[in-house]
């Protein structure tokens, strides 16, 4: 046997022991390499979910705001508990898109048009008169949990009338209408109301992944006949 030149033992490559030692240390390595990639692809999902969601909703408030500032007023307003056992949040207004100064209601060119929010299916829909039909479709994809309107008044002579607060909060509300010379006080945004309401107060609450977002804006019906 050829014993090696410089004295040290002959190697005898690496034991069982070593072996093992060194097998559990890259599968250690590797489980945290994989779970960094893979919390990584679940954030950069929901970050791309939620930028969707966000999107699509800001979508939605815009198309609201300027079909709603271009209507000629509302036609009704339905809250939840007026009438009492009504549940869903809806509005119905008219936008006049072809100037022509009547109500076109084909299926081409529809222009009475209602929003309305069910709380059971947590969806908001359009609606649309075409002719002798209706034709609903969904606005958003995503889950509406929240959907608020609130027909709201630039008559400031009227804010606060019948509220708890002596003190004007800048905001007069189709309930202060209501309880006020202009309203009949039947705790509901009728036509006697609403003729007077030529603002818009919408807000909509979307889950957003494991959160929500809320959207809200006041809307100016600048064309309100």
């Amino acid at each position: 046997m050829i014993e090696p030149s410089d004295g040290a033992p002959p190697d005898s490559g690496m034991t069982l022991v070593e072996v093992l030692v060194a097998m559990g240390l890259f599968g250690v390595l590797a489980s945290i390499l994989l779970g960094l990639g893979l919390s990584t692809q679940a954030v950069t999902e929901d970050t791309r979910d939620r930028t969707g969601v966000n999107e699509e909703a800001r979508i939605a408030m815009e198309r609201i705001a300027r079909e709603v500032r271009q209507s000629a007023g509302l036609d009704s307003v339905t809250l939840p508990g007026t009438p009492a056992g009504h549940t869903s949040t809806s509005f119905t207004f008219w936008t006049d898109f072809n100037n022509d100064g009547a109500r076109t209601n084909t299926a081409s060119d529809p222009e009475v048009m209602t929003y309305e929010w069910d709380p059971d299916t947590e969806e908001l829909s359009m609606t649309a008169v075409t002719g002798l039909a209706t034709v609903t479709r969904p606005v958003l994809a995503a889950t509406v949990t929240s959907f608020v309107v609130e027909p709201r008044s630039s008559r400031w002579q009227y804010d606060q009338v019948g509220g708890a607060c002596s003190c004007a909060d800048g905001i007069t509300t189709w309930r202060e209408l209501d309880n006020s010379a202009v309203g009949n006080y039947n705790s509901e945004p009728d036509p006697q109301e609403l003729r007077f309401a030529d603002l818009l107060f919408v807000s909509m609450t979307v889950e957003d992944g494991n959160g929500t977002q809320t959207y809200s804006t006041q809307i100016d019906l600048r064309n309100r006949s």
